[in-house]
């Protein structure tokens, strides 16, 4: 990046707008938020904008982030210094360039342009020169061309991924960066009878399919907003991949049951709990405080209700403790290599040393929780992970230390057996990938 910013002329007059050019400042200051280490979704909501060009806005920068490894190694190859750490954004504005040139039906010569004329948007007019030099270098080449790439870059996976994945997932691990790689299904949850909600949804000339795994699951055939899903705002519909909505039906609680949802934000999970049984007594736990908003949010959309509280399920205090739980289920914070397709900053994001610090927070919380369950209850763990160390290799530590906790075995086998508990694997045009294991408190040992 340049060091030297020229200084405008005096008296000189800010030039027209440029159609597009603000979507793609937007995106880059999105994009240049989750360089700096901040989650897609979080920096998303920070940039509000115009409503009407949010759907391309979302498309940039997702896109972008969903090619990063790609689009790092075709930028950088036009660029003498890796950027300044106060310059992510203009980065950004590269990483999106190239993203729109190669895979956005854009003409080039309209792309490079409003590209150009983001800079200043983003009130870095010095940069203009760099981004036109870059843009039009792009603009020459093939950007799908393969040849020559490096693994990561034609796969769009880190090297440590690429590395976990096929010692895990010898046989499976092409499929799984496939699935990584793809656009995912908008899937559906419905409240009511599966056969009556595909009809209504047809009613509004919708296109949708039953799932495979779980009765409650819709796909639509092509992605909608949420406002044109008639039932959404009143709770008949939620938004919930089908790997996820296997959850409830796994955690199976039953009238009068306590249950707690330790990690529960944004609250799906929660509200399919309480939708499922809604004489359960259902507490929603979250530590941190805006996404327990969130949870709420969820269960008044629904009309339904449920205590949420915020605070650390690795200390729960007295007021979450209470008098034990029946059913526990602990959808423990993980690596999200299993919805990569969903959450493609991952790939920026995540680094091989942190599966380790996550599979250590993971055990903690299995061990803070379980003196919660009550005799003869229930924890059901999950992540949306597929690698091992934060999958059965948890559940089997855990095992080791607690002889009166046993594996329950999960109702309909989903998935492939991968040790104490079931694998889904993530699918280009199904479910995500998912751990679930059932684990019980004997009623005939101590804690």
């Amino acid at each position: 990046m340049p060091s030297e910013r020229p200084r405008r002329r005096s008296g000189q007059r800010p030039s027209a707008p440029v159609e597009g050019a603000a979507s793609r400042a937007r995106a880059a200051r999105i994009l240049g938020d989750v360089l700096a280490g901040t989650p897609l979704p979080e920096a998303f909501g920070r940039h509000d904008g115009d409503p009407v060009d949010t759907a391309f806005v979302r498309e940039l920068a997702w896109g972008a982030a969903r090619m990063a490894p790609r689009l790092e190694h075709q930028v950088r190859a036009h660029l003498k210094r890796p950027p300044r750490s106060r310059d992510l954004d203009i980065h950004a504005l590269l990483l999106i360039g190239a993203y729109q040139l190669g895979w956005m039906n854009v003409p080039a010569h309209a792309g490079v342009h409003a590209t150009v004329a983001a800079t200043s948007l983003l009130g870095k007019d010095w940069a203009r020169g760099l981004v036109n030099a870059v843009m039009r270098r792009l603009s020459e080449q093939d950007l799908q061309d393969e040849t020559d790439l490096p693994e990561a870059a034609r796969l769009c996976h880190p090297d440590w991924l690429l590395a976990e994945l096929r010692a895990a997932w010898p046989d499976q691990a092409d499929a799984i960066i496939a699935a990584g790689n793809a656009r995912p299904p908008m899937t559906l949850r419905c409240r009511d009878a599966r056969d009556g909600a595909l009809a209504r949804l047809a009613e509004a000339g919708l296109e949708a399919r039953p799932g495979r795994l779980c009765e409650s699951a819709i796909q639509l055939e092509q992605p909608v907003d949420v406002g044109a899903v008639p039932g959404f705002d009143e709770g008949a519909f939620s938004v919930q991949d089908e790997g996820a909505q296997l959850a409830a039906a796994l955690l199976d609680a039953r009238p009068g049951d306590r249950v707690l949802d330790a990690c529960a934000a944004p609250g799906g999970k929660t509200l399919h709990i309480v939708q499922r049984t809604p004489e359960a007594e259902v507490t929603a736990l979250d530590v941190d405080a805006r996404r327990c908003r969130r949870i709420r949010e969820n269960l008044e959309r629904a009309g339904v209700d449920a205590r949420v509280l915020e605070g650390d399920a690795r200390s729960p205090d007295a007021a979450v403790a209470g008098e034990g739980y029946d059913r526990i289920l602990l959808d423990a914070p993980c690596s999200a290599t299993g919805i990569l397709r969903r959450q493609p900053d991952v790939r920026i994001l995540r680094r091989q040393g942190d599966v380790a610090k996550l599979a250590a927070l993971q055990l903690e919380l299995l061990e803070a929780l379980w003196p919660l369950l009550r005799p003869g209850g229930r924890l059901v763990y999950c992540t949306c992970s597929v690698l091992p160390r934060e999958g059965p290799m948890v559940v089997e530590a855990f095992l080791d230390r607690h002889p009166e906790a046993r594996v329950r075995p999960l109702e309909g086998d989903p998935g492939i057996a991968r040790g104490p508990g079931r694998q889904l694997l993530p699918t280009v045009d199904a479910h995500d990938g998912f751990f679930y294991a059932g684990l019980e408190r004997n009623t005939d040992a101590g804690a």
